[in-house]
């Protein structure tokens, strides 16, 4: 964390401080150390300097008295020399204190000291009369005085240097006194600018956030969405007033402080809270880490639309004080009315482009139908049975394919699974050879390799024949001045889980897309390619490739479909499609499908037992309901072919009539599900069932799939049977309502 600048100053204060304190009080120690030093040196330094000066006033009287006596022989000559004599005798009692005083202040006086001392011990000998002066004695007194002249020279010299010194010393303890008085006042001064600069800081700081909480209250208050702050105590910190608004409260209800569990208790609607409970926010706070914002929509209590957010957050320093959470509130009422129109508006572009694909699909199977059953028509000679035949065939197929068409439209909206087969591949591409050539045209080459060592894959052959038809299409409209169209298959082993995406570049095409970004699982699998030579697939269309609806072609002119069905397949397969591509160097779109395993043969070849059929035909009453003349026709016309008695109605009230007016039991009722009138194909079959007990029922719709196994309202032990259908679809699904009729 930033020191803040008043923490510097109040540092540099106490350091200005101290060092005055420190400076003062150091001066005041030592001033007081050498004033008692040197005073006690001054009085032992005085006492010795009286000392000799006394001795040597005694001295010097002593040899002028002598001297006097010497020459006038007088009495107070003689008395006067008596007396100097006696004092030099008596200061020999005090010349230790004074030898001790000049040794401690230097020792170049010994010798005058040894000196001054051996010559008072003569004198304290001599007697004191002026006449019994020893010979040398004047000589001694010279000596004496002569010592006493130097000590009192150098003492006067000593004197002088402790002055200088204790000047010197004293100079020292000025400049350093002066230097910390310096220091410790510019530290004063430091601080009380930093201090001055802080408080501008901070009256600054002040107004800057009084500004930024005005712009932020007034950010709050234009905001669409209603916003309240809470601390980790439950307590409302801060809010705007479009919250009461959205909310639909009372206009003095928010207030500061106000608890968190009092706001939940009002926002009731249905006896259900709309707020979660405080307990898990607390439990989110206590983590003290980021966790993602709790959203949830709702009914509020004034009836709209709502949208709640809680997001928590913390100080940067992690202060318990510094929690807390926000609770926002949006009105989606017209965002979601928005949306549900896009989604209408969606929905009903979607079908429009649907229909229009349907239309150009099924108008080209219709023109390979029709067209074929006219070639038919024209060879009815006996001698153009296999021409008449082969045209013939190309019409079932057609029509084949138009019912896998609508089936996988249904199985792709539905999201409905088919049941895997055991499929070869083998037989796949020499039916899809001849096939290709056809719907295809001359001027693209198609090949289709030889598939005979590739494993069987577990595939839905109608659906596989359909993905691989939608990609030759494709890679047909891909070419449109010709090209080469190639179909070919490969056994791979993976014996750790693939990448898909991390396989080796074929072929220069180097942007790849993958259905499922998951690895594929370890195991064997076979990879189905169909390979076109075409300019390639620019980014953006790769980016957009298996999206509903999608497609490069002219309005009217496709689907949008068959990449999404064809990754539909592939899911429901639990497969996966990729397809790589290069500017230049054409699209290559594989399909991996698991390998075929022995469990899922044998389950292939495992087949629901039908109930055998009667020996002896019996002719059974049946009562045919379709409103399309058309398709009740052909119904009527098989089940009479198969010896029934059969009975038929355009609607659920005709049919209801036509039942009453027959005479005998009903049978079988094979009826439409969608039947115009009040009276449906699953409300008939109730009455009826309520009147013939034993009336085994079938039931048609183009909403059904071969896949579809039940339907609600459906009386148990009816059997389904999905438009578009054949004969023999038709009887066995007669055959086995039939015999579960038998078994009730």
């Amino acid at each position: 964390m930033a020191r803040h600048p008043a923490r510097r100053a109040h540092i540099l204060a106490l350091i200005g401080a101290g060092l005055l304190i420190v400076t003062f009080g150091t001066m005041g120690i030592e001033l007081g150390n050498e004033m008692a030093r040197h005073g006690d040196m001054d009085r032992q330094s005085t006492a010795a300097g009286s000392y000799l000066r006394a001795l040597h006033h005694a001295t010097s009287q002593a040899r002028i008295c002598h001297y006097a006596w010497e020459a006038k022989k007088q009495p107070s000559d003689a008395a006067c020399y008596s007396h100097a004599v006696t004092q030099i005798g008596d200061a020999q009692s005090g010349f230790d204190a004074f030898k001790a005083v000049h040794q401690r202040e230097g020792s170049n006086r010994a010798e005058p000291l040894k000196a001054i001392e051996q010559e008072l011990a003569r004198i304290a000998s001599w007697k004191k009369e002026a006449a019994a002066i020893p010979a040398n004695g004047e000589a001694v007194l010279a000596t004496l005085d002569e010592n006493l002249s130097v000590l009192s020279r150098v003492s006067t010299l000593d004197q002088a240097d402790r002055v200088a010194n204790m000047l010197r010393n004293t100079g020292w303890q000025r400049r350093l006194a002066l230097l910390g008085i310096l220091t410790g006042v510019l530290s004063l001064i430091a601080s009380g600018w930093v201090l001055d600069r802080s408080s501008l800081a901070a009256v600054r700081a002040e107004t800057s956030s009084r500004d930024l909480a005005l712009r932020l209250r007034a950010t709050l208050d234009s905001l669409s969405l209603g916003v309240a702050v809470f601390g980790a105590d439950g307590r409302l910190w801060h809010w705007n007033e479009k919250l009461g608004t959205v909310l639909g409260l009372e206009k003095d209800f928010l207030k500061f402080g106000l608890p968190y569990d009092e706001l939940s208790g009002v926002l009731v609607v249905g006896g259900v809270p709309l707020l979660e409970p405080f307990e898990h926010i607390e439990e989110s706070l206590a983590l003290g880490k980021a966790v993602p914002p709790v959203v949830a929509e709702c009914k509020g209590p004034n009836g709209a639309d709502l949208e709640l957010c809680r997001t928590l957050f913390f100080a940067p320093d992690g202060a318990a004080g510094q929690r807390g959470f926000v609770l926002t509130a949006a009105d989606i009422s017209m965002r979601l009315r928005s949306e549900r129109a896009l989604g209408e508006a969606q929905k009903l572009r979607a079908l429009g482009q649907l229909t229009a694909g349907i239309a150009h699909d099924f108008k080209n199977l219709l023109t390979v139908i029709l067209g074929n059953l006219e070639l038919a028509a024209d060879y009815d000679q006996p001698e153009h049975v296999e021409q008449r035949q082969e045209y013939l065939s190309a019409a079932t197929h057609a029509g084949r394919r138009s019912e896998a068409l609508t089936g996988q439209l249904l199985s792709f909206m539905r999201r409905e699974r088919s049941t895997p087969d055991s499929l070869s591949l083998s037989d796949l591409f020499s039916f899809l050879n001849g096939l290709l050539g056809r719907i295809i045209g001359s001027r693209i080459e198609v090949t289709c390799l030889d598939a005979t060592g590739v494993w069987t894959v577990r595939a839905d052959a109608a659906q596989l024949e359909s993905a691989v038809l939608n990609l030759a299409i494709n890679a047909r409209d891909a070419m449109p001045k010709g090209g080469r169209l190639r179909i070919e298959a490969h056994n791979i082993t993976f014996p750790v889980n693939a990448d898909l995406m991390s396989l080796p570049v074929e072929g220069g095409r180097n942007r790849r897309v993958v259905s499922d970004i998951m690895p594929l699982p370890a195991g064997d699998w076979v990879r189905l390619d169909v390979i076109d030579s075409g300019s390639g697939m620019t980014e953006d269309v790769l980016n957009h490739l298996f999206e509903p609806f999608f497609t490069t072609k002219a309005e009217g002119a496709g689907t949008g479909l068959g990449m999404a069905m064809v990754m539909a397949f592939a899911q429901q397969m639990r497969g996966r499609v990729m397809v790589a591509t290069g500017m230049g160097q054409g699209t290559s779109v594989s399909l991996w499908l698991p390998r075929a395993t022995a469990e899922v043969q044998d389950a292939a070849l495992t087949l629901p037992k039908l109930p055998a059929a009667s020996t002896e035909p019996r002719q059974l009453q049946v009562l045919v309901v379709e409103d399309d003349a058309a398709i009740r026709d052909i119904v009527v016309t098989i089940l009479g072919m198969a010896g029934h008695r059969v009975l038929d109605a355009a609607d659920g009230e005709q049919a209801f009539d036509v039942a009453a007016a027959a005479g005998g039991q009903i049978d079988l009722l094979v009826t439409d599900v969608n039947l115009p009138g009040p009276l449906d194909g699953l409300t008939l079959s109730r009455v009826l069932s309520d009147r013939y007990r034993s009336m085994a029922i079938v039931y048609m719709s183009g909403d059904l799939t071969p896949e579809t196994v039940s339907l609600p309202g459906a009386v148990e032990g009816a059997r389904l049977l999905a438009k578009p259908f054949r004969r023999d679809g038709l009887m066995q699904a007669v055959t086995t309502a039939l015999g579960a009729r038998a078994r009730v």
